[in-house]
């Protein structure tokens, strides 16, 4: 079996790799909030369920369920706007790739946010984080740390 997942290269689990996505979906909230357009209450009672495990991690629990070998694991790295950093792509177009990762981010968390925050603000809400990735990328890195691992069924090994 084959498995794909975000994770994170750093053993701290506090990382900017893997939280600073969600840190700028956040500071879109907040925005909100301080201008009266998000309640405060409801913010502060958000619950996003996510968590970028590291490789050792991963192979911890592989190994502690003991139903599997990892064969192989591996990273690769994604630039949150879908272009391959190993080949060159980079965040060039700011305008078109915060638009396209406000979009992703959309399609993964739109459904937990309009249960929290009702439906009328989510196109603000993105608007807002695009914004925000566009002004992160001028300064910082924005690639995804994704781990591929091959497993087979059987009992763990020395891997």
């Amino acid at each position: 079996m084959v498995l794909t997942l975000l994770g994170r290269r750093s053993s701290d689990p506090t990382s900017k790799e893997c939280c600073s996505i969600l840190g700028l979906l956040s500071m879109a909230l907040n925005d909100m909030v301080l201008e009266g357009v998000v309640e405060e209450d409801k913010l502060d009672t958000l619950n996003f369920p996510t968590y970028f495990p590291s490789p050792e991690e991963v192979k911890a629990i592989i190994r502690s369920e003991g139903s599997f070998r990892v064969n192989q694991l591996e990273t690769f790295h994604v630039n949150w706007d879908g272009n391959d950093p190993s080949e060159g792509g980079s965040m060039t177009d700011k305008s078109s790739s915060s638009y396209r990762i406000a979009n992703h981010m959309r399609a993964v968390s739109e459904s937990l946010l309009i249960s929290q925050f009702g439906e009328e603000m989510i196109d603000e809400l993105f608007a807002r984080f695009g914004e925000r990735v566009a002004e992160y990328a001028v300064k910082e890195k924005t690639e995804y740390t994704n781990l591929v691992i091959s497993v087979t069924k059987g009992e763990t090994g020395p891997n």
